[in-house]
C-alpha cells in the first residue's frame, strides 16, 4: 500500500565525488522505500545552505569535502538548527573522523564503496526511528491536548461552581439581613469576594442585580406584614430594612402596581 505524503521522509546527500551523488540517486529506487532525494551538494558550504533550505530528514554525507568538510558541515549545521539524521560515507577509516562524528549524533558511519544493499539497511533503519519518533510526539501532542481539555472543563465546572456558591451565599445573607442595612460591598466583604465579582455572578445565574434582589425580597416581606393588618405602613417600611415611607410607597407601587395602604385594603376582604 503506498505510503501518503506525510509519511514520505526527504534525503539530501552532500558528497564531492559525483559519481557518487548520481550514482546514490539513480541506482535506488527511493521512492519504493518512501524516501525522496530533494537536493544534492558537491560541498560541505552548498550543502549547509541547502540543509536549512530544504529542512531533510536524513543527510548521506561524505566527510573528505573541499570548503567545508564533513565534521564542520554537521557543526554548522547543528548551530543553525537543523535537526536531520546524519549518515556519513565516507572514504577514510579515520578513528577521528569517526569519534567527531558522534559528538554531532550521527545515526551511522558507513565505509565506502558501499552496497546498495547496505546503505538501504542503514537508511530504513534510521527512517523506522524518525517516523517513531513522530509517531510518539504526535500521540503525546495529542495526549497532552486531552488532558488539557480535561483540565480545562475542570476548571470550568470549578468556576462555575464556586459562581454558583457565591450566588447561594449572597442569596441567603440578603434573606437574613433584609431588615438591615444592606450594600453590595458590605455583601461580597462578608462572602470573601470582590463587589464586581458578586454583581457580574448573581446577574449571570439570576438575570437581576444585587440591590434589585434586594428590593424584591423586601417588597414581598412587606407584602406579608401588610396582609397581617397588624403593622402601620412606617412600621414596615422600618421593619423591611428601608428609612423613607415615602420611597418606600413608590417602590411597593412600582413593583405591586398599587400603594401599600391599598395592599392592606385589599388583603382585608381576601
Amino acid at each position: 500500500m503506498a505510503a501518503n505524503s506525510a509519511s514520505v521522509l526527504k534525503i539530501l546527500i552532500v558528497d564531492d565525488e559525483y559519481f557518487v551523488r548520481v550514482g546514490l540517486q539513480t541506482t535506488i529506487d527511493w521512492h519504493e522505500h518512501h524516501l525522496e532525494v530533494v537536493g544534492e551538494a558537491e560541498d560541505g558550504e552548498t550543502g549547509l545552505e541547502m540543509a536549512v533550505r530544504l529542512k531533510p530528514d536524513i543527510i548521506l554525507t561524505d566527510m573528505n569535502m573541499p570548503f567545508l568538510d564533513g565534521l564542520g558541515f554537521m557543526e554548522q549545521m547543528r548551530n543553525r538548527g537543523v535537526t536531520a539524521k546524519v549518515i556519513v560515507l565516507s572514504g577514510y577509516d579515520d578513528f577521528q573522523y569517526a569519534r567527531g562524528s558522534i559528538a554531532y549524533g550521527v545515526s551511522d558511519y558507513l565505509m565506502k564503496p558501499i552496497e546498495n544493499d547496505k546503505l538501504l539497511a542503514s537508511v530504513n533503519k534510521v527512517a523506522d526511528a524518525i517516523r517513531k519518533e513522530r509517531m510518539t510526539e504526535s500521540i503525546y501532542k495529542a495526549k497532552l491536548i486531552q488532558d488539557l481539555l480535561v483540565v480545562l472543563k475542570q476548571l470550568r465546572s470549578r468556576k462555575t461552581a464556586g459562581t454558583d456558591k457565591v450566588v447561594k451565599d449572597a442569596i441567603d445573607y440578603i434573606r437574613r439581613n433584609y431588615d438591615k442595612n444592606l450594600s453590595v460591598g458590605e455583601i461580597a466583604e462578608k462572602l470573601y469576594t470582590s463587589p464586581s465579582n458578586l454583581m457580574h455572578a448573581f446577574k449571570k445565574n439570576t438575570s437581576m442585580t444585587v440591590n434589585d434582589y434586594i428590593t424584591e425580597y423586601r417588597i414581598e416581606k412587606a407584602k406579608a406584614l401588610l396582609s397581617t393588618n397588624r403593622y402601620k405602613i412606617y412600621e414596615v417600611c422600618i421593619r423591611v430594612g428601608m428609612k423613607d415611607p415615602r420611597h418606600f410607597s413608590q417602590l411597593f407601587k412600582r413593583y405591586t402596581n398599587v400603594t401599600p395602604k391599598e395592599y392592606m385594603k385589599s388583603r382585608i376582604y381576601d
